[in-house]
């Protein structure tokens, strides 16, 4: 019996064809097009701080564009696995927190720290990954779960005070050291910390839309709808998954390390349950099913939080808006906005629209 790979069967001129095609699965028409629209969005993204002139405003822009490295990791084990990480705060905390206790107790510099924390938590994130990937539904909330929640209670224990502070939490120390030209002055200013940060913002989106539009995007999408017929098919489904759990958790660990600069402090608030909904709740916001919708979810949850703040009544008002999103927009609001624009392009073109 001979075994077919499977096909991206796509209308989109963009997909690969047999004739054009990398390694990846991907044409190189569209990896340049995606290039310079990536470049183009970072180039736009440089003109905010002179466009937002308010410290107040631009640290609410800074908060969602960090929160939104967590709730891209979150958006993309759910869009092409369907499942839902609730220990990404594990990735995210703890890259964090490497990065402020390698400048304070170690010495290190701000790039070995920087360096140390993400890939100390992308092993970290294998690590979880080969116990957790065969779980699936509930499961695989729970033990993500469990496992984020262990890391919280690993850096409150007493005995790790003197590394983690415990509770008081731990501050970095860069002292007249600079990243990337930036001293501690400039990294706290969110109108100059915004650049470094857009600009790894958009790195990172750009590597997610590849990997989701390459063969590897489509054979974890395959698993997703039928993992016991891409084991028939001849598939390994368990790699995919652990690679697509640690590319994720890599994702969260790139935020982690730039909150690390930019706060120059971590608790582990940091590290709590409730730091994880902000990143599932800001993915559901804005769209699971769509790249962008887990990205322009981030800002939108962190100026609407700021908003319900100032009222009072924080819980109250995002758990109504909460509800208002998943009934009556339960593909969230970027995810609408794209079903609405495709089936409006089918009726005006005849042409079917796209999943």
């Amino acid at each position: 019996m001979t075994v077919e790979a499977p096909l991206l069967l796509s209308d989109d001129p963009l997909a690969p064809t047999p004739s054009r095609r990398l390694k990846l699965g991907i044409s190189p028409r569209g990896v340049a097009i995606g290039a310079v629209v990536a470049v183009v969005a970072a180039v736009a993204g440089l003109a905010v701080p002179s466009i937002v002139n308010d410290l107040y405003w631009m640290g609410i822009l800074v908060n969602g564009l960090l929160l939104a490295f967590m709730s891209l990791s979150v958006g993309f084990m759910a869009k092409h696995l369907g499942l839902i990480s609730l220990g990404q705060t594990a990735f995210f905390g703890g890259s964090a927190y490497l990065v402020c206790i390698a400048t304070s107790s170690w010495e290190w510099s701000p790039y070995q720290a920087v360096a140390f924390a993400i890939l100390g938590t992308t092993a970290m994130a294998l690590a979880m990954g080969v116990l957790v990937v065969r779980a699936t539904g509930i499961g695989f909330m729970m033990l993500t779960l469990a496992m984020g929640q262990a890391i919280y209670q690993v850096v409150i224990q007493e005995w790790a005070r003197d590394t983690t502070g415990s509770f008081d939490g731990v501050a970095a120390n860069i002292g007249d050291q600079t990243f990337l030209g930036m001293g501690v002055s400039d990294l706290l200013d969110p109108t100059v910390f915004w650049n470094l940060g857009w600009i790894v913002l958009v790195a990172v989106t750009y590597l997610l839309w590849v990997a989701g539009r390459s063969r590897f995007g489509v054979i974890l999408e395959g698993t997703r709808e039928n993992t016991e017929r891409m084991r028939f098919s001849g598939y390994n489904t368990f790699l995919p998954r652990l690679a697509a759990f640690v590319f994720s958790g890599f994702v969260a660990a790139v935020g982690g390390a730039l909150y690390g600069l930019n706060s120059g402090y971590v608790s582990p608030e940091l590290l709590n349950f409730l730091k994880a909904g902000d990143g599932i709740i800001a993915a559901i916001v804005g769209g699971l099913g769509v790249l962008l919708g887990p990205f322009v979810g981030a800002f939108l949850y962190v100026y609407a939080q700021a908003e319900f703040n100032n009222s009072g009544n924080l819980y109250l008002y995002t758990g109504i808006a909460s509800v208002l999103v998943l009934v009556f927009l339960p593909g969230g609001i970027v995810g609408t906005i794209s079903t609405l624009s495709r089936r409006l392009w089918s009726s005006r073109t005849g042409r079917k629209p796209q999943a």
